[in-house]
């Protein structure tokens, strides 16, 4: 067996694999979107004690439009960004702000749980939130931390939308702070959305199923969780973000065939609407349906690019698989660009292989290289090595 084809055919197992690992994206469904515990039933954020601030807010797009799906909240203080929380299914947002921990941490730091801190309870703005506890004290001594919050700022983060920002100004004397409203406006060129529109038009018992069926999700009812989205679609045949979320469930219980019949409702009912490109494209990739990924890869890409990274090292997989070589280079080159905590090593074996068929052997053992200085410590790493050491022989035998 040539070198490029056993390395193909581990590569195949790893694409699989893929749609599994975590990645950040937004809200929604489709492609293991994180999901919103929203409304008011939720459990409430940590407890305030004498060194946390409660704070809350609200999201809006710059249209006026209610955010209605799960959107990530940073916290930025001297350069350093933390994810505090998501916004919940009216655009609000709460959590527990631990002040001696300001220093912050990167936002895609380990603990990836998107409820990480974040209460998502949707108070009533100018309300006091009912935690079942008694506040701390107002005499606590707020001023004795109040200079690390100075300079910090929360701000939203969804791809391919620029955001606002709110300083955070604690005025010492209150464990609770509303920052008021950060607003989020699309790029320019960016056609695809990742809030359904649809879902404004949702009625109240749907809205209900919908997000008894994300709480669900999030407690690993799959089962439960798919016959309260089906409820939601039943209910309301074009909420969107609900089939999206439906064939999210569904993927995750290998059911393949009805998950792309809920994306592709999905997609009928807001052709805009990004995230189930996104799920079909990876239960394609399931399906080693190389075609179908670079459709739906390609409307991604149309639509919005900046939302799926992932996306792009699908296209170079599919188009790898069906022959088209440079674009495959293209696509994947792309992905390791934006992928800049190389948190997804194996787009250096795709780009190996892809090199590989381009006769490309020095381009091939530098992706490989790189793979292993990435991932030297992958279950794969001495294949990878023993494969690296082929085509340097390859590449020796050819001339270079």
């Amino acid at each position: 067996m040539s070198p490029r084809t056993r390395l193909a055919l581990s590569l195949s197992c790893l694409l699989i694999g893929l749609p599994l690992l975590a990645q950040s994206r937004p809200g929604g469904g489709g492609g293991g979107a994180p999901v919103s515990r929203t409304g008011n039933s939720g459990p409430p954020p940590d407890i305030p004690t004498a060194n946390t601030m409660v704070v809350r807010g609200k999201v809006v797009l710059n249209d006026g439009t209610v955010v209605t799906e799960p959107i990530p909240i940073e916290r930025v203080c001297n350069g350093q960004t933390r994810r505090e929380g998501y916004t919940d299914f009216k655009g609000n947002f709460e959590f527990a702000l631990d002040q001696e921990n300001v220093g912050g941490r990167d936002a895609t730091e380990a603990g990836r749980d998107v409820f990480q801190n974040s209460g998502n309870r949707g108070p009533t703005q100018g309300q006091d939130v009912d935690y079942g506890v008694t506040p701390p004290s107002s005499n606590r001594n707020t001023d004795a931390i109040r200079p690390e919050l100075l300079g910090c700022e929360l701000r939203a983060s969804l791809a391919g939308f620029k955001t606002t920002s709110v300083m955070l100004h604690p005025d010492g004397s209150s464990w609770s702070l509303n920052v008021g409203t950060i607003v989020l406006t699309p790029m320019d060129g960016a056609a695809g959305a990742v809030i359904s529109k649809t879902t404004l038009g949702a009625p109240q018992n749907a809205r209900e199923a919908y997000e008894k069926g994300q709480k669900l999700m999030l407690k690993g009812k799959l089962p439960d969780s798919e016959k309260e989205l089906s409820k939601a679609v039943a209910q309301y045949a074009n909420f969107a973000a609900a089939w999206s979320l439906l064939g999210e469930v569904q993927r995750e219980q290998s059911k393949f065939p009805a998950a792309k019949e809920s994306y592709q409702h999905a997609i009928t009912s807001d052709p805009k609407f990004v995230n189930p490109y996104y799920g079909m494209a990876i239960v394609s990739v399931h399906e080693q349906n190389w075609p179908d990924v670079l459709k739906y890869t390609d409307e991604i890409t149309k639509l919005n690019p900046d939302l799926y990274p992932l996306a792009q090292m699908y296209n170079g997989a599919a188009n790898y698989y069906l022959g088209n070589y440079d674009v495959a280079a293209t696509s994947v080159t792309k992905f390791e660009q934006l992928d800049v905590r190389h948190q997804n090593p194996e787009s250096s074996l795709l780009l190996s292989n892809i090199l590989l068929a381009k006769h490309d052997y020095d381009g091939a053992a530098k992706s490989l290289q790189n793979y292993l200085k990435v991932a030297p410590n992958a279950p794969n790493a001495a294949a990878v090595q023993k494969q690296l050491k082929e085509v340097q022989q390859a590449n020796v035998a050819n001339g270079k």
